[in-house]
């Protein structure tokens, strides 16, 4: 009995370092960059252990090759520009994946693809601009590490309350969209450092906006704002503010300009 218990342990701590050993070849965006791309599919498998970055963009794609599974080692994906519906079966074996490129996938099924997503416990960076998504599913609040989040050139009307959840999220483009209300809830997105919202149809900001207190940058170009609300002066690490082609009355942006005498205002 004592021989199994003490087997039971060294196996308990040995799968501990094993997954602590794995974490730290987590590669880092320069190291990522010092990386071969791998373009070509069996180029890549006849080096399977080698492929850290993959880009299979532009090649007339309709589903995902199973034959990148075999990549433990990947960490960058790009299938952006093909016609991907969803994700094989399988694609939470790739544990190690830290960005994933799936935008111009017109007809992807965003429900099942974050679904998916959401088993990878690395996952920091999710592009899905262009894939003429309607609606964003409220499963987006499973990608709890999320640092980036494009969502560019889509239809989607609304954000959803569960984007609240992503409380690690720095970057989040939601422009070229059809976003008429910003909900109160965008506020609890405290690490937030860029906030991209041009070109929808919004009308004003909640007061919760105030509460992004690490926001460099928020981009409202080609909206329909007419008055922002005072709380926008607790912003005081913005850098950037860019309100072109918005309602707001000359007087107002005069006044923004005091507020936010050193930062950059494109008007």
């Amino acid at each position: 009995m004592k021989k199994k218990v003490a087997i039971l342990i060294l196996l308990m701590i040995f799968g501990t370092y094993t997954e602590i050993f794995s974490q730290n070849f987590l590669l880092t965006p320069g190291e990522l960059s010092c990386k071969k791309i791998y373009a070509d599919l069996d180029d890549a498998l006849a080096n399977p252990d080698d492929v850290y970055v993959l880009c299979l963009s532009y090649c007339e794609l309709t589903e995902v090759p199973r034959e990148i599974l075999n990549f433990k080692n990947l960490q960058r994906l790009s299938l952006d520009g093909n016609s991907i519906v969803s994700l094989p079966e399988g694609f939470e074996k790739l544990k190690m994946l830290q960005h994933i490129d799936l935008s111009d996938n017109p007809g992807l099924y965003a429900r099942q693809v974050i679904k998916k997503l959401a088993m990878l416990p690395n996952l920091t960076s999710l592009s899905l601009s262009g894939c003429r998504i309607t609606k964003l599913p409220e499963e987006i609040n499973l990608l709890r590490k999320l640092q980036i989040l494009n969502l560019q050139s889509n239809y989607i009307p609304e954000i959803p309350y569960a984007v609240q959840s992503l409380r690690q999220l720095r970057v989040l483009n939601l422009s070229l969209n059809r976003i008429m209300i910003v909900p109160p809830e965008i506020g609890n997105l405290r690490s937030l450092k860029v906030l991209d919202l041009a070109e929808n149809r919004i009308q004003r900001l909640p007061k919760e906006i105030g509460n992004l207190w690490y926001l460099e940058e928020l981009i409202l170009a080609d909206n329909r704002i007419e008055i922002l609300p005072f709380y926008l002066i607790k912003l005081k690490r913005l850098k950037k503010l860019d309100l072109q082609r918005n309602k707001i009355p000359k007087s107002e942006l005069d006044h923004i300009q005091v507020i936010f005498s050193r930062t950059k205002i494109l008007f």
